[in-house]
């Protein structure tokens, strides 16, 4: 590699522990998820200053919705301040202390996503790639390959993520604590008025009976 080209490194930030991928190499920082600060210095020890990373952040830290403009929303302000909003009812958190961003469109239900602020801040000194919750990242490296009707749970770490499409249109998502998949799932689909897709993905320790593994479907 040329001195002067940037290294691109993943970083793969779990709900315990922090992987750093370079090529073929894999290795665990002694920063914990959750402390940034030491992340930022551990990562500025360790790493070139060229380097350009792509972080993917698990969903104990990050926080991914679904979020729908109701007629009349123009301006970019509008929007921001709708994001802000919809993000406070749903976590109760304040937006500042969030780096909130949405994949805006006119029409039709929007994913949008939470970064902390201060994780964003400890990585400052270097080129991002990519910073995406898990849950964005999976969804996006996978999604071109799924049916048109489907359902894709990913659960891990006590945190349940409850994806549904329609019509190759996303209709839910939901993040929440706890491990009752089929709980959730019942009562998320009975709200939707819609009947239990044939395709069930799954993603997380062992799939129960009657799921496919998200990877499978590629």
């Amino acid at each position: 590699m040329s001195r002067w080209q940037a290294e691109n490194i993943g970083v793969d930030i779990g709900a315990r522990s922090i992987v750093l991928q370079r090529g073929a190499r894999r290795s665990a920082l002694n920063a914990a998820g959750g402390d940034w600060a030491a992340l930022g210095a551990e990562l500025a020890q360790a790493l070139p200053a060229r380097a350009r990373l792509s972080v993917r952040v698990a969903d104990r830290w990050s926080r991914t919705f679904l979020l729908e403009a109701p007629g009349g929303i123009a301006s970019l302000r509008d929007c921001r301040l709708l994001l802000d909003a919809r993000f406070e009812a749903l976590y109760g958190q304040a937006p500042a202390d969030w780096l909130l961003q949405a994949d805006w469109q006119a029409g039709a239900p929007m994913l949008a996503c939470a970064i902390p602020r201060a994780l964003r801040q400890a990585l400052a000194g270097f080129a991002l790639a990519r910073l995406q919750p898990a849950l964005l990242h999976d969804w996006n490296r996978h999604c071109a390959a799924l049916p048109a009707d489907g359902v894709w749970c990913a659960a891990a770490d006590g945190v349940v993520n409850l994806l549904v499409w329609h019509k190759a249109r996303l209709q839910l998502v939901r993040q929440q604590p706890g491990t009752d998949v089929e709980g959730l799932l019942a009562l998320e689909m009975a709200r939707l008025g819609m009947a239990l897709p044939a395709a069930r993905f799954w993603s997380g320790p062992a799939a129960p009976a009657g799921w496919t593994p998200l990877e499978a479907a590629a």
